[in-house]
């Protein structure tokens, strides 16, 4: 496998934070969306002792953290201003049209097959979910568009999904387009402040996010696990991260021998995983997980950058995993539904989901996504510059039906 060139350890990082395309971080997204499609394919029941789907959501969640503030910081540092209306330009064509697209075919196929068991099934379900009416479908896609769909999740209304949304993975969408929605005006008060004063106050935000999901500790488990505020420590711990990066103040990491830090991050990533799949017996345990993953995840994400010539930052930044995580959005989409429309099909089902997930990503890729991130790129730019694809959403984790609004 032919690798991507990386600069020797005495050169400058290729951080987004400088205006250059960090391989390893479109590698690792293609890293943790393949965790979520393992984890929806192969973790029916109870038959895993680890959840590291959920883990993996806080990765992409820290990743978009940390890169969305970054290149807000660099557009105010080179411009000396930031442009809210190109900002949310580039969001609406990084997500929009390749969400549509999904949400068209998706509602296609439930008018035509009206009623169908099959496209309502939870992927780690024992059993079959209920048929979707069409006025359900129609609510799925309006909360899908309008990026709410983890509220609905938390207080469904009315005849709502009937207890259980077959497209209710695009909570995670949901949560990071609030976060955007929230985040980036209050950045344009941070970047009026002195460097020092905005990373503290970051700082400050991301600490209080990460003690939020204690004060919802005897709510409904769908109240903690689908919040916006209790799930948001991730994005502002990598928020954090980009800030103090933005300082040059992760610059000991590329003096020092750092692979035990690495390793540390792992392994606390690997408990993580193990205490996030802990809900039904202690929710502590889960939000002490979630902590930890949202904490290391910033972390992991500032090592890769910090220290491309690394191992594991040569490795992510290779051609397969790269091409994977440039996908990441597409299979976020499609994984999810195709497998709940092609579960129980047989001894070939894990086939035919990866198979039929991959072709439909590559579609929406090829089709779709990249045309909208040519015309993304163009978006305040004199000039045609690269195509940027570091402003990515993450992918789904859709919990046990148990936690969930449960599917029969």
């Amino acid at each position: 496998m032919r690798s991507a060139t990386l600069p020797a350890p005495s050169a400058r990082p290729t951080s987004p934070l400088r205006g250059a395309r960090a391989p390893a971080l479109d590698g690792l997204r293609g890293v943790l969306v393949l965790a979520v499609i393992a984890y929806h394919l192969w973790s029916t029941g109870d038959g895993w002792h680890v959840d590291p789907g959920s883990v993996a959501v806080d990765g992409f969640f820290a990743l978009s953290g940390y890169l969305i503030t970054g290149l807000l910081i660099k557009e105010h540092d080179d411009r000396g201003r930031v442009s809210m209306p190109n900002f949310y330009r580039r969001r609406a064509l990084r997500l929009l049209p390749a969400l549509v697209f999904f949400l068209v075919v998706w509602l296609a196929v439930d008018l035509i097959f009206s009623n169908g068991q099959f496209l309502a099934t939870v992927p780690s379900a024992h059993g079959p979910g209920h048929p979707v009416p069409w006025m359900t479908g129609l609510e799925a896609v309006g909360a899908a568009l309008f990026y709410v769909t983890n509220l609905m999740v938390i207080a469904p209304i009315s005849h709502l999904w009937y207890s259980y949304s077959p497209i209710s993975h695009l909570w995670t969408l949901a949560v990071e387009e609030q976060f955007y929605l929230l985040w980036a005006p209050a950045l344009l008060l941070l970047l009026s402040l002195r460097r020092r004063s905005a990373t503290l106050i970051t700082i400050g935000i991301a600490l209080v996010a990460l003690l939020e999901p204690w004060a919802w500790t005897g709510s409904d488990f769908n109240r903690l696990y689908f919040g916006t505020d209790t799930r948001c420590a991730a994005l502002f711990c990598g928020a954090a991260c980009a800030y103090i990066g933005a300082a040059d103040g992760w610059r000991w990491l590329r003096r020092l021998w750092t692979p035990v830090l690495g390793l540390g991050v792992v392994a606390v990533l690997v408990w993580s995983s193990w205490a996030m799949r802990q809900e039904s017996h202690d929710v502590n345990i889960w939000i002490i997980g979630l902590e930890l993953s949202s904490v290391a995840w910033a972390l992991g994400v500032v090592y890769l950058v910090e220290r491309p010539w690394g191992l594991m930052a040569r490795f992510l930044a290779s051609d397969l995993v790269v091409a994977v995580g440039q996908r990441s959005y597409a299979f976020y989409l499609w994984s999810y539904v195709m497998n709940t429309w092609l579960r129980d099909t047989g001894p070939w089902e894990s086939v035919l989901v990866i198979g039929c997930t991959f072709a439909a990503a590559e579609v929406s890729y090829r089709l779709v996504e990249v045309p909208m991130l040519r015309r993304k790129s163009r978006i305040g730019q004199p000039k045609a510059v690269h195509v940027d694809r570091a402003e990515e959403p993450c992918p789904p984790v859709s919990p046990q039906p148990a936690r969930v609004l449960a599917a029969p």
